[in-house]
C-alpha cells in the first residue's frame, strides 16, 4: 500500500506541474476564445473542482492498470502511459466534437498531442516509483 501511495504523490506533483503549463500556456487561452464565443455554453474560467476529480480519477486508475500489468521498463511505462493518456482524452474530444460546435479537429490534434507527451512523462514516473518502493 505504501507504493501505491508515495507513486500517488509523485504522480499528482508531476502532473500539476504539467498541467499548470499546458493549461497555463495552451489550454487557458483556447478556452477564454471558446468562452468569448459561447458565454452561455462555456464557462469564463474552468471549474477547478471537477478537473481535479477528472485528473485524481485518471491517476488513480492508471497507476492500478499499471500495477495490475506489471509494468517495471520505463520504456513500456512511456507507451502505456501514451496510450491511456491519449485514448482518454481522445475519447473525450471527438464525443465533444461530434455534438457541438465549439472544439475543432485542430483542438482535438493539439489536446491529443499534450496527452501524449504527459502520458509518456506521467507513465514513465507512475513505473519508475512503483518500482522503487515497491
Amino acid at each position: 500500500m505504501k507504493k501505491f501511495g508515495i507513486t500517488f504523490l509523485i504522480a499528482l506533483v508531476v502532473f500539476f506541474i504539467l498541467g499548470g503549463i499546458f493549461g497555463t500556456y495552451v489550454f487557458l487561452p483556447e478556452f477564454a476564445s471558446w468562452h468569448e464565443a459561447f458565454p452561455d455554453a462555456v464557462r469564463e474560467t474552468p471549474d477547478f473542482v471537477s478537473g481535479f476529480l477528472v485528473g485524481i480519477l485518471q491517476l488513480v486508475a492508471c497507476i492500478v492498470l499499471f500495477d495490475r500489468l506489471a509494468i517495471d521498463n520505463l520504456t513500456n511505462g512511456a507507451i502505456v502511459g501514451i496510450i491511456y493518456s491519449t485514448g482518454i482524452w481522445l475519447m473525450v474530444d471527438l464525443q465533444m466534437l461530434s455534438t457541438t460546435n465549439i472544439i475543432s479537429y485542430n483542438y482535438v490534434a493539439l489536446d491529443a498531442l499534450l496527452s501524449a507527451l504527459m502520458g509518456a512523462i506521467i507513465g514513465v514516473v507512475i513505473t519508475w516509483s512503483l518500482k522503487r518502493f515497491a
